[in-house]
Order: C-alpha cells, then structure tokens, then sequence
C-alpha cells in the first residue's frame, strides 16, 4: 500500500461518491479483458494541490520489457450528481415509484439513504488535468485497445501527480484471446430529439442539429445498441382533408443512425390511447385511435381510411430510401397494462390484430415489436419485450415462446423497484451489469429502455434526476430511469451507468458464445451469480470472479 496516499481506485462496477470513506491506496490494480473489451478505472484522490494530473507510462507485456501503449486512453472528470429521493419498493409503499416523504432509514435494496450525490457523470478530458473539490480529485479512465492488440498480460504505471508527491500504481490487465461478437444481443434505449434541440439550443435539420445527433448516435453505438427508435407524430401529416403524409423531414435524421451503424429501426406508435378531459392519456381506454387523428376511433372507417393511407405512405417512404427491410413497429405501447376488465382487452385485441395486419399487408418485412405483461397477444406480435418482473411472474409463457422460437426481450423502466435489478441512480451500479447476466441465464435475447435522453422540458439532470411523471398514475420516475448520458457542451456526456450497461451488453454476447460452445457450463456459472431478477450475488468480487471463469473457458 501507498500508505501516504488515500483514496479509492476500482476497476469493479461500484459508484463513488464525494464523501467515500478513503484507504490508503494500493500500489497494483489487476483487470482481465477481452480482445476488444474497454476496461475502466475510476479513481478518487486526496490532495490537498488545486489539481492532479494522470500520466501512463513504463508499458511493457510478457514478451517485452518495454513496449509501446497497447491502448487508446480515454480520460474523463467525474462529477457528482444529485439523487433526490430513494426509490419504493413497489409494494409496501402502495406502489409509489419514489419515496417523497425520505424513510427514518436507508431502504435495504438501496446504496444510500437519500438524498445524496454519486459520481455518474462523465466530462471528456484531453489535457489530463483535472480539477479538485473539497479536496477530492474524481477520474475515469476508460483504456481502448489498439485494432492490433494480441492476447497476454500488458502492465504499465498510472501516475497521479499531486502537490503532494507523485501516486503510482501499476496496473496489469490480462488480455484473453477471446473477442466480442458484434450486434449480436439487440440493445434500443428510446431518445428524444425534442431534448437535443433544447439543451443544445439547435434548430432540426441545421447542420449544428445533425452533427449534435451523431454525437448521440455514437454514444449510443458506444453502449452496443443497434437499433434506433423514430416516434413518428403528427409534423408528418401535410393534409387532413383528404389525409396525406410526408415522411422526408425525417430522412436526414434517420440517415445519422444507419451511418453510425444501426442495423434497424424501431417506429410507432400506431395507436393512441386518446386523452381524457384534463388533457392526460387515458390509460385505462378501451377504444384506440389513429395516432395521426387522435380524435378519431381506430375501427370506425374512417379511421381504418386514415391508418391504411398513412401505412402505405409510409411504406413508399421506406421503400424509396431502401429501409423497408429493417424496420420494427411498436402498435402500442403496453396494449395489456391498464385495463379495468376482461372486455377492455378483448377490445384492444380486436383491434390490435386489425392494426398488424394493415402492417403485414403494406410492409410485408416488418417486425411488430411490443411491451407487453402477458402473452395475450399471441399471433399480433413477433418481437415480445415483457418487464423482467412481467417475465417472473409468468415465466412459463414466455418460456413456452422462446421454446417455439419465438423472440423475447426484456424491458425495465420507472419499474420493477425494490430488490429487483434496475439501473436507478441509489441502486449499486453493479446492477447496471447483473441486468445483462439475468437476459443470458432466462435465454433473453435482446433489451428495451424507454429512457437514453428523456428529459422533459422542467426537468435538467443536474439539478434533479427524478423524472416527472405526467402519466397521472403514481409519483415521479426514480432517479435516473428517463436518461442514461447528461448533456454536454457539442454532446452527450456519458454516464457510469452507461458504461456499466455497455460491458453488461457485452458480456451478454459473451455469454451467448459460452451457451453454444458448452450450454450446461453457461447455466452453472451463471447459478453461482444470479438465480432470478431480484434473488442475485451482488457482490463485485463474485461477479469478478465468474467473469474470468467465463474468459478462461472462452479462449
């Protein structure tokens, strides 16, 4: 131990905070990795200097005693966000998503009794200089390896130099001859272009605006999605009498995403709810309308009229720019949440099952994706995306449709709270990452969030991070659960969480590689972590340990 300089450094999926409690640090940090994986580090320092700066040198590997860096360093501050309430349990608490009124004491699922501030967000750094608070220095170091990296150990010195003296730690990582497949487990996190163009103070379609949302393209490609959502609404409606649409205000948005690699893209929705009196969505509807004419009932004719016409606009638009072949569709959000009986959801049914065959017939490659609670919908849907707690709770439905190979997903968003894995702001970011091991041991095959940017317009990340709830149904969002990056000045700022994501994304592919290669070896490592979505070893040390049992048995 350097027992003159205290502080924290990790390579585990564990948050900071301003006031961790500091240890003398260590004098070597060890990580395994694989081929094209991305290591981070964070460090917290004390000094009591106005600065520290980071260096990283003394490269050397098994075959070398010196060797030139075999990674591309990325170099981020770290600053402290505020996490205002704790989230419910879901149950005792009468479902409410957030405590308001805080609890005498800290909730056994939480990390921290709030409020509180955590080190989630991330501001690029290029000069290696970073600034000091109440006597705190707070970095991330995210290491990419060289396109020709080969496996082995590779170590090297991190030097923290402070006022104080120089901090040297030297770090090995042990490269394993395995590689992450690419776009194999499907990740879509839902954005907002309305939040770009306000935080970022562009106007759509300038060429600030465009170049902004390749920012956010890339973040998002950063994390391995590879799928994109475009909610379509009524700026595509050029006439109501007769109805006519225009989708090319669209293209050159849609054209940022495909260019950053997306393979697909997710539209909708198809249906509303309609809205009641006071202006809020009617959850508990029994009659959908046409998302272009909310006014009008889905399956009177005229609406049948509406929904064929812009369907077939669509589809020519589609069509026109060679995307047709690439496209999910979401109908309706959730049809089989928010019902008050057993004749509501016939109803939706009914009209659920009107509204994909009007999209099989003009987009005959489309897939129809959907969250959903059941498998009620059996025939309407081809891409199911229940909420891991929906997915407990009937887990032998779901599982009789993979059986028959069928897609399931998982969703998570304001819900499930409590115990259950999620990637709330006062939940342990190793959570974050122990999502992804639970879709590899339930055969989940792809993951949803509603949530990459979704601020609404009173709300600003760092001041709050509770999501306003405008639904009419329970409290605020937990904190956290509408974004996953905060903006930046030309861009995203990433985020913990998101990194955490992105290796839990990752070693789901992984995973996948493991279940073909030897599936009752897959299954046994796995029951030593997780057993369902909220019985798991959270345990950092324990994760770690069966990620390296994973590699080994990958090379």
């Amino acid at each position: 131990m350097n027992s003159q300089f205290y502080g924290v450094i990790t390579a585990r999926e564990e948050f900071l905070y301003p006031d961790s409690v500091l240890s003398p640090l260590p004098d070597s940090l060890f990580i395994p990795s694989p081929l094209n994986g991305m290591p981070g580090i964070q460090l917290l320092l004390q000094t009591k200097g106005n600065t520290v700066s980071i260096e990283l040198d003394s490269f050397s590997s098994e075959e070398s005693e010196t060797c030139n860096s075999p990674f591309l360093p990325e170099f981020f501050q770290m600053q402290a966000i505020p996490v205002e309430y704790n989230t419910g349990d879901g149950v005792s608490q009468g479902g409410s998503m957030v405590l308001e009124n805080p609890p005498s004491e800290k909730p056994g699922y939480a990390s921290r009794l709030a409020p509180f501030w955590v080190y989630d967000c991330l501001i690029p750094n290029e000069n290696n200089i970073f600034s000091v608070t109440e006597e705190r220095a707070a970095i991330y170091i995210c290491l990419k390896p060289v396109s020709s990296i080969t496996p082995g150990i590779y170590s090297f010195s991190l030097k923290a130099h402070m006022d104080e003296s120089v901090y040297t730690c030297r770090i090995s990582i042990h490269i394993y001859d395995v590689s992450i497949p690419e776009d194999t487990f499907p990740v879509t996190n839902w954005f907002s272009l309305e939040a770009i163009r306000r935080f970022h103070n562009v106007d759509s379609g300038t060429e600030k605006f465009l170049s902004v949302v390749k920012q956010y393209a890339q973040s998002m490609r950063r994390i391995h999605q590879n799928i994109f959502f475009i909610e379509l609404d009524e700026t595509c409606v050029i006439s109501r009498n007769p109805y006519a649409f225009d989708f090319e205000y669209l293209t050159p948005v849609i054209s940022c995403f495909f260019e950053a690699g997306m393979k697909k893209m997710e539209l909708g929705t198809l249906l509303s709810r309609g809205f009641l009196p006071n202006g809020k969505p009617d959850m508990y509807t029994d009659k959908f309308t046409c998302s272009m004419a909310k006014e009008i009932p889905f399956d009177t004719l005229e609406g049948y009229t509406i929904t064929v016409t812009y369907i077939k606009s669509l589809a020519d638009y589609l069509k026109k720019h060679g995307w047709e072949n690439n496209i999910l569709f979401h109908i309706h959000d959730e049809p089989d949440i928010h019902y008050k009986d057993q004749e509501t959801l016939n109803a939706r049914k009914r009209q659920y099952y009107l509204a994909a065959s009007i999209l099989r017939k003009y987009l005959p490659e489309v897939q129809i994706i959907e969250a959903v609670d059941s498998a009620e919908f059996r025939g309407g849907i081809d891409i199911w995306v229940p909420g891991t707690a929906g997915y407990e709770k009937r887990k032998n439905e779901f599982d009789t449709l993979i059986s028959l190979g069928e897609t399931v997903w998982n969703y998570v968003c304001c819900g499930p709270e409590g115990y259950w894995l999620n990637r709330f702001l006062d939940y342990d970011l190793i959570k974050n990452r122990l999502l992804f091991w639970g879709f590899a041991r339930n055969r989940i095959s792809g993951y949803l969030h509603w949530g990459f940017n979704q601020f609404p317009e009173d709300m600003n990340p760092y001041k709050g991070t509770s999501c306003p709830n405008h639904t009419g149904i329970g409290t605020n969002f937990p904190c956290g659960d509408s974004f996953l990056i905060y903006p930046g000045k030309d861009g995203p700022n990433l985020g913990m969480r998101m990194e955490a994501q992105r290796r839990g994304a990752e070693d789901a592919a992984l995973w996948q590689l493991l279940r073909q290669k030897d599936e009752a070896l897959h299954d046994q490592l796995l029951d030593e972590v997780f057993t369902n979505n909220y019985t798991y070893d959270s345990s950092p040390e324990k994760l770690e340990t069966i990620y390296e049992k994973l590699l080994e048995n990958l090379e």
